[in-house]
């Protein structure tokens, strides 16, 4: 079985004071994607409890999130995350880790996967991947599991009334996105089981005291976001 390498990185005394706000339970205010963080995590939270998991070792495939990580530790009670940056503009190299060495930031090109990994989560990966590089990342988390490890994938829902509007000709910012299906079947393509699809984030962050309903209606898949998970025989 392969092992971690690590790569100290000539800058990691700064990364510690970038990664440091994700561990402390602290949410950064300032951050326009905290309160969807703090949903993925919840969601994802009441799926595991649903299933009778309790993660501990965590990897994330996708940029390095202030919000979403912090909410890992204070929702999930993960132990530890190791993140795989696939960006491509060079900015970082090496392995950046916290003071406290619970988060690990490696880019793609330095990360040895091993099955040591009991939770794997990506959010609005896939359709920033080309096409022909996506059976690849999803190889790459499956390597990274250990067996009965568990993925949850997070897209933009193509099916939500706003996705739809947005897709309308002529309307500013319609983009293409991968669809609930496309994503089961990369899944199963390199060897997950799937688990469930659910769409939740009907309600915006004003409407907060509406999320009980939110189980009601997630399995309809008309949500914001979809979450497949998968588990890895």
């Amino acid at each position: 079985m392969e092992s971690y390498e690590f790569v100290k990185h000539e800058a990691e005394g700064a990364a510690d004071s970038r990664l440091q706000p994700r561990l402390d339970g602290r949410r950064p205010d300032d951050d326009p994607d905290a309160f969807l963080a703090r949903c993925r995590a919840r969601w994802l939270r009441r799926c595991l409890d649903a299933l009778g998991e309790r993660p501990t070792h965590m990897v994330a495939l996708g940029r390095n999130h202030a919000s979403t990580n912090s909410e890992f530790f204070g929702n999930l009670h993960i132990k530890s995350l190791l993140t795989i940056d696939i960006a491509r503009d060079g900015s970082r190299a090496g392995v950046l880790r916290s003071a406290d060495g619970k988060a690990t930031l490696v880019q793609v090109s330095d990360y040895r996967a091993s099955e040591s990994a009991d939770l794997a989560f990506a959010h609005g990966v896939l359709d920033h991947m080309p096409e022909r590089e996506r059976a690849a990342g999803g190889v790459l988390i499956y390597r990274s599991l250990s067996p009965g490890g568990l993925f949850a994938v997070w897209q933009r829902n193509p099916w939500s009334p706003r996705a739809v509007w947005n897709a309308r000709p002529g309307v500013p910012g319609g983009s293409g996105v991968v669809t609930a299906r496309e994503t089961r079947r990369l899944l199963r393509g390199v060897g997950f089981d799937i688990i469930h699809t659910t769409s939740p984030f009907f309600f915006p962050q004003s409407l907060g005291w509406c999320e009980p309903l939110e189980s009601v209606l997630a399995p309809i898949q008309l949500g914001g976001e979809y979450m497949v998970l998968a588990r890895k025989p």
